[in-house]
């Protein structure tokens, strides 16, 4: 049987993985059905999704079983996976709302998937009160990255809505390209490829050296009177405060979905000075600050975020693994007035852009590496929410098409992204952009976040405030 290796990464959210600690990422994606859809339009599509029984990478690939894969993860290949485990068919209760769709997501998203088989799910979700269809597709975070995924998801999708015959997910394959005559790949590492690797881990470990150096500064300053860090500084490992985002969590989830115009984050960040990004945690930052006080949990400190940056490169078709590092801003949840809450977020992001910007590619990985060893170790151990946290809440932002898209005649009308609490991590909130808006999707552990609904409410009512300040 052919394997393939995993990076490190990737192994870790395997090793990682257990009956509270649950490894899956998701996409909601809610479809309004063609005008000339008859009764029989989703029982059709069911059928015809299973019609596709060769999964193309990743989607072909399951956990080695062998004693050597149980050691040290390796994929295995599988030509034809089982579809009656791999595609599921639900209808909602009446009547049919948001929250009994929440209720659905939330508790399929708090099952681990079997590794006997490759390690994604789609599930067909009818019975909406409003007549849409949803579709919710799983994968194991190993598997898949949240940015390939969105990639791969547009290819499969059609911007005309009378197409028809488009493939499923799991079952598309990229069209041929030729290969210049002569050219030859070669998978043998030469004498020049090893020593970029390791001027990549030496790379890595300067940018570590300044990150660590930069902590043992600030605690210093922190230490002596009248001398503060200063606003901008570069936000370092293990300086966030303790929380109730940051205790033990269970397999319960919970998941809470908002929605909003792209047009008006984009204004916000013209009037304010920053990006879209800057604004998306700014709300983020409010609705976080408001559901803390309002359940008594708000640190003095500041919350520090985790903010994914991928460093895939933008004309890749490679779906497989992950590319993705991370960086640490600050929420400024310790600040009241919004304006100059978002101004102090501001000014960490574009400290930290900076940081990442003295690397190359190679070098952010092995950074990357080095800069989440602690956190994956934690992870691994179970002792993640026993050790100061890295940061306090993961908050992802991914770019989704301008434009609406369309599968078999269905139109794309929501587009959320759901992602991972962990051990130590009890919130993730994760944005995504798709045809003029922003999805919001707060995916928690509910036994440490009571009526974490609110907190999706409370992120659009702090956009208003924010407008209001500056105006």
């Amino acid at each position: 049987m052919t394997t393939t290796a995993l990076n490190p990464l990737d192994i870790a959210f395997l090793w990682g993985e257990s009956d509270t600690n649950l490894m899956n990422i998701a996409h909601l994606d809610i479809f309004r059905l063609p005008p000339d859809a008859g009764p029989e339009f989703v029982s059709d599509l069911v059928e015809e999704l299973r019609t596709h029984t060769t999964a193309t990478t990743p989607f072909d690939r399951r956990v080695d079983s062998s004693a050597l894969g149980r050691i040290v993860p390796r994929w295995a290949r599988v030509d034809s996976p089982d579809l009656d485990y791999h595609v599921r068919r639900h209808v909602l209760p009446a009547p049919g709302g948001a929250r009994e769709l929440g209720m659905l997501v939330s508790r399929l998203h708090g099952v681990r998937m079997d590794r006997a088989h490759p390690l994604w799910q789609l599930h067909v979700i009818e019975g909406l009160g409003d007549g849409r269809v949803g579709l919710y597709v799983k994968g194991h975070h190993a598997l898949l990255d949240g940015i390939a995924t969105v990639r791969l998801a547009r290819k499969v999708m059609s911007g005309d809505p009378h197409e028809r015959g488009r493939p499923a997910i799991w079952a598309y394959r990229e069209p041929e390209r030729r290969r210049p005559t002569g050219d030859r790949t070669s998978t043998a590492a030469t004498g020049s490829d090893i020593l970029t690797a390791l001027g990549a881990q030496l790379s890595g470990l300067r940018a570590i050296g300044r990150m660590y150096g930069g902590m043992v500064d600030t605690l210093a300053r922190r230490s002596l009177p009248g001398l503060p860090a200063t606003a901008d500084a570069l936000v370092e490992p293990f300086t966030a405060p303790r929380s109730i985002l940051n205790g033990p969590i269970t397999a319960e989830r919970r998941i809470a979905t908002h929605t909003v115009e792209l047009a008006r984050i984009s204004a916000l960040a013209a009037r304010c000075g920053g990006t879209v990004n800057d604004i998306i945690l700014a709300i983020c930052a409010g609705g976080l600050r408001r559901y803390l006080i309002e359940i008594d949990e708000l640190p003095d400190a500041a919350l520090v975020a985790g903010m994914p940056m991928s460093f895939r490169p933008r004309d890749s078709d490679d779906a497989e693994g992950n590319a993705t590092t991370m960086a640490l801003v600050t929420l400024a949840t310790d600040v009241a007035d919004a304006r100059e809450r978002c101004a102090a977020i501001i000014a960490s992001t574009v400290r930290a852009k900076e940081h990442m910007a003295t690397m190359s590619g190679a070098a952010v990985m092995a950074y990357t590496a080095l800069l989440m060893a602690p956190f994956g170790a934690g992870l691994v151990l179970g002792i993640g929410s026993r050790v100061a946290p890295m940061f306090n809440v993961i908050v992802s932002n991914l770019a989704g098409p301008p434009d609406a898209l369309h599968y078999n005649g269905m139109t794309l009308e929501e587009w959320h992204a759901v992602s991972i609490p962990l051990d130590g991590q009890a919130l993730n909130i994760t944005l995504m952009s798709y045809a003029g808006n922003l999805n919001l999707c707060v995916t928690a552990c509910a036994t440490n976040l009571p009526h974490i609904q609110r907190l999706a409410r409370y992120c659009g009512e702090a956009l208003l405030e924010l407008e209001a300040s500056t105006r």
